[in-house]
């Protein structure tokens, strides 16, 4: 039986009611379900429709109908209740049976590309039935939530954050509970600061078992599914995220906060998601975690000191870190790094500022341009605002690109890419073809689990020597962590930190969070 756990109202988050029967039923949310008939009209009457869960190929959608003399066609239109408005739909394939009634069908299938519906989306869906004198019946639209089957799943509900969990032990329940705890307590958190409103329901899965969750999420690869673990997956364009609940509690709790910081971001971005930059969207995802002493920031200040002693290399600028993938203590560096930038902004400028800059990236649709409107900075300027806060040297300009060739005639002056091909040509060299603007992954890229922080010791040998303290195992594992950045052109990847560093670079084009045996390292999607 689905049951709804609710807060009482003026008690903390952490204060869960207790469970009363939903008024939707548990066949509905598992995606079984029957859609009221509609009425008689142009000379058609659906007599039944509906929804059957066929996880994890995806959703099967029937219907049923008299009329059959007067049917042109069936569609069902299907749409995501998340950040995009497209709907999509089917054409169903039908039949006439001896006594003239309509019976047919159509699939919305799973796993397959872009068809791919994570678990925990609410989709909407009606039928839409076409006569031949001109005459459209529609139903009426139906919510499904796509879950695994088989599970008797439960829910706890905040109002708009919605956690899904199955009892298959006496953790499953206090483990879901804090997953919203924790959520509702991030949202009140970063609510001024990113200057979001929720309007629409957030769904969490948190699986009992890991392997139902892996049963869930898209095949990587055979090595990868053998060898790594997921430990959260965050879908902004579905407004989901899947939490592995096997796993410790500061574990799972920090990984909740991390993952559903990054649907946050994405609700205040909108349709502009794609232009915040992964430094923006990590750091504030590591903000919303507060852990202060967090493996981030012990990688950040070993860089930090290996720049202050001349590595000119060691703690990058921030447009180096627009989008990027790296290798894994690379990458740790980078969550410091944009952590450290995102709390002096806030730190310096006050939440309000950063709000503002969520506010104008709808209209401006890029970091730098909401930056400059926002705080009146540049990157560049805000780059070396914080390098100065931390006692490094500013970062450098871009270099001025080379004055471009020009012919006795007064002729505008060509763009760098026209004059690179022009010279180019005068040397009797192919021209080379301009490089186009980076595309940011607008999918949340996987997420680590951190290692506890290193000693003293262990910090200033790190800084000499860039070594990565030793792996925690997943049991042990502290809380904090943060996501590895995307593989260009890739829906997610992940940087993965074995004992040893096995096959890092071959791991960037797996697009799937990644996480070793030896330890635990989580992801978004």
């Amino acid at each position: 039986m689905l049951q709804d756990h609710r807060r009482l109202a003026g008690r903390p988050a952490a204060v869960i009611a207790i469970a009363i029967l939903m008024a939707v039923s548990a066949a509905a949310v598992l995606g079984v379900g029957v859609a009221p008939p509609a009425g008689a009209q142009g000379g058609v009457t659906v007599t039944d429709s509906g929804h059957e869960n066929q996880f994890p190929d995806g959703l099967r959608f029937y219907i049923e109908a008299d009329g059959a003399d007067a049917v042109e066609e069936i569609r069902v239109y299907v749409r995501k209740l998340g950040q995009s408005s497209r709907t999509a739909y089917r054409t169903v394939e039908f039949e006439i049976g001896t006594d003239g009634a309509i019976s047919g069908a159509a699939q919305f299938k799973s796993k397959t590309g872009s068809e791919y519906i994570p678990t925990g989306t609410r989709l909407a869906y009606h039928f839409e039935i076409r006569t031949a004198d001109g005459g459209v019946t529609e139903t009426e639209p139906q919510t499904v939530v796509y879950l695994n089957t088989g599970l008797d799943w439960q829910l706890l509900s905040d109002g708009f954050i919605n956690v899904y969990y199955y009892p298959l032990n006496r953790r499953s329940q206090p483990r879901a509970e804090g997953v919203l705890a924790v959520a509702a307590d991030t949202y009140d958190f970063m609510r001024p600061i990113l200057g979001v409103e929720l309007t629409e329901p957030m769904n969490i899965v948190v699986y009992s078992d890991y392997r139902d969750m892996r049963e869930a999420m898209r095949s990587s690869s055979r090595v990868a599914d053998q060898q790594l673990r997921t430990l959260g997956r965050a879908f902004t364009n579905e407004r989901a995220l899947l939490v592995d609940g096997e796993i410790s509690d500061d574990t799972v709790l920090s990984t909740a906060a991390h993952e559903f910081t990054h649907l946050l971001v994405a609700d205040a971005a909108g349709s502009a998601y794609s232009g915040v930059h992964t430094w923006l969207n990590e750091g504030l995802a590591v903000y919303s975690e507060r852990q202060p002493e967090s493996e981030f920031n012990y990688y950040l200040n070993a860089a930090i000191q290996k720049a202050i002693q001349g590595d000119d290399k060691a703690v990058p600028p921030l447009r180096a870190l627009i989008t990027y993938s790296a290798k894994p203590k690379e990458t740790l560096r980078n969550y410091g790094q944009g952590h450290a930038v995102v709390s002096y902004m806030i730190d310096t400028y006050g939440p309000d500022k950063m709000a503002a800059l969520f506010a104008s990236l709808p209209t401006v649709w890029d970091t730098k341009k909401a930056l400059e409107s926002a705080y009146g900075l540049t990157l560049l300027e805000l780059d070396n605002e914080w390098r100065q806060s931390v006692g490094l040297d500013p970062s450098p300009p871009l270099p001025t690109p080379p004055p471009s060739p020009t012919s006795r005639l007064s002729q505008p002056t060509p763009t760098p890419e026209i004059a690179a091909a022009s010279a180019a040509a005068q040397l009797g060299a192919p021209a080379a073809t301009p490089t186009a603007t980076p595309t940011i992954t607008t999918t949340p890229a996987p997420t680590y689990t951190p290692k506890p922080p290193p000693t003293a010791q262990a910090a200033a040998a790190a800084s000499a020597t860039d070594t990565p303290a030793p792996t925690t195992p997943a049991a042990t594992a502290p809380a904090g962590g943060g996501c590895s950045a995307p593989a260009p052109q890739s829906q997610s990847g992940g940087d993965n930190i074995f004992a040893g560093e096995l096959a890092a670079a071959g791991l960037l084009a797996i697009p799937a969070g990644l996480i070793g045996l030896a330890a635990v390292r989580r992801r978004r999607e």
